[in-house]
């Protein structure tokens, strides 16, 4: 799986990563010194253990010859303080004179100045302490001053300071590459954390999308507690935006077929005789177009301002045909209708019926024995065919039998204006209505929407 780094400023996911990793860093720098204190702090402790016995030690071991000179009973050189110049020392002094371990080979150290601390006095326990030793290198120091045959002594055992500082040193430089890595593992942690924390989001901006493209009519509920009130908002906006806009499209169909019938009939009334120049003629076609032009702008509006429908063709064929059936009943007309059962169009019900509802109404009224509806999809659109066995149209009249208030045959029940409005607003939806004789007899209608799965074109 691929993870992107998102930008720290313009996402959330980005806000989250860039606090979580300057806290981890912080964490782990706070960690690591932490470490390093606890490992130096026990290292001056052992230190201090090692010399406040080598201290214990070498008082045991102290003893005053007969003329007042210090002497000890057994040899407490042990290791380390057995090695000549290791910076491992212990000295006795007493009257101004001193007894040294061999690795002091003779030599002898200053005591370091140190704060007063009478109770350590009182008790005889060693004080830390830091100075030089015999040839200048730094040493660590503890100092006890005790009495040994009712004489002031002071002994003191002193320690390298590299004792101190190399396995603080060799702590610290296991410390960073282990905190590096920690530091990693919690990044690539990080990251998996903030994808998973923010899944429901990015489920949420899917489901949106399908609102818009008409694939959901609200968003579902979800287990997330934090997200609920916002679903439960956002599906309450949809559903106030879908009352409005099935108010708005009544009035708009209302306004429709209350101008354009109307000025369709009115253009028909004109002929050469009433109108001779056929100034009128031209004046009612410009209202005509403009009519027109300004519905279609406005039905599209309507169409956008909240989400695409999405219609379930197979039920609104159906819905259709059941009722054209019940209507001719009395031809005994074989119905077939061949669509899949998840084909989809980015219509609203509203308009599907419009465009579908007189065409196969035609279908039905023309027919010799049987209507056949098919569906089928050509890229983006679906592809809507209406057949039937009638008497059919003649090429050359197909144009205009496609033109408002035309009815080619007289005889037959209608106000001519079915197929023309099923042309508009299937051209809204970014569509088309053609027709066209079928090679035997009768007539082949075809309507095309576009497909809900895929891009919708946009209306115009």
């Amino acid at each position: 799986m691929k993870l992107e780094l998102p930008s720290p400023r313009r996402t959330i996911a980005g806000r989250l990563i860039a606090f979580s990793v300057i806290y981890a860093v912080a964490a782990l720098v706070v960690a690591a010194f932490v470490l390093w204190f606890i490992v130096a702090t026990v290292v001056r402790q052992q230190v201090d253990q090692r010399l406040d016995l080598q201290i214990d030690a070498v008082r045991s071991a102290l003893t005053f010859n007969r003329d007042g000179t210090l002497a000890l009973s057994g040899n407490p050189d042990g290791p380390p303080f057995d090695r000549i110049g290791s910076g491992w020392y212990w000295q006795v002094t007493a009257d101004g004179r001193h007894l040294s371990s061999r690795s002091l080979d003779g030599g002898s150290i200053a005591s370091p100045p140190r704060a007063f601390d009478w109770k350590r006095l009182l008790k005889g326990s060693p004080q830390p302490a830091d100075g030089p030793g015999d040839k200048g290198e730094a040493l660590h120091f503890r100092v006890a001053q005790t009495f040994v045959g009712g004489k002031a002594v002071e002994i003191l055992a002193t320690a390298p300071n590299v004792a101190l500082t190399a396995p603080a040193a060799r702590a610290l430089a296991l410390l960073v590459p282990a905190m590096l890595t920690l530091g990693a593992i919690l990044g690539v942690g990080i990251l998996f954390q903030v994808r998973y924390g923010l899944l429901p989001l990015r489920e949420l901006s899917g489901q949106v999308s399908e609102i818009s493209s008409g694939r959901l009519t609200e968003l579902p509920q979800t287990e997330v507690d934090e997200l609920r009130p916002v679903i439960g908002e956002i599906n309450r906006l949809v559903e106030h935006n879908r009352k409005r806009l099935a108010e708005t499209r009544l009035q708009f169909a209302n306004l429709a077929h209350g101008l354009k019938t109307p000025v369709a009939s009115l253009y028909l009334a004109l002929d050469d005789k009433n109108d001779p120049t056929g100034e009128a003629r031209r004046l009612v076609g410009r209202i005509d177009r403009r009519i027109r032009h300004h519905l279609g702008r406005a039905r599209a509006g309507v169409s956008e301002a909240g989400f695409v429908s999405s219609t379930h063709l197979l039920s609104r064929v159906d819905d259709i045909a059941q009722m054209m059936s019940k209507l001719y009943a009395g031809r005994h007309l074989s119905v077939v209708t061949a669509i899949g059962s998840d084909l989809r169009i980015s219509c609203s019900a509203e308009d599907t019926d419009e465009v579908l509802g007189g065409i196969i109404d035609n279908a039905f009224k023309w027919a010799a024995s049987s209507v056949r509806i098919t569906g089928t999809l050509e890229g983006a659109m679906a592809l809507i065919s209406i057949e039937d066995d009638g008497p059919g149209i003649e090429q050359s009249r197909i144009a205009e039998a496609m033109k408002p208030g035309v009815r080619l045959d007289e005889t037959i029940a209608g106000d001519g204006f079915g197929l023309s409005i099923a042309k508009e607003v299937a051209e809204l939806y970014g569509g088309y209505v053609k027709l066209q004789a079928r090679p035997e007899t009768g007539l082949i209608a075809v309507v095309a929407l576009p497909d809900a799965r895929g891009d919708a074109p946009s209306l115009s």
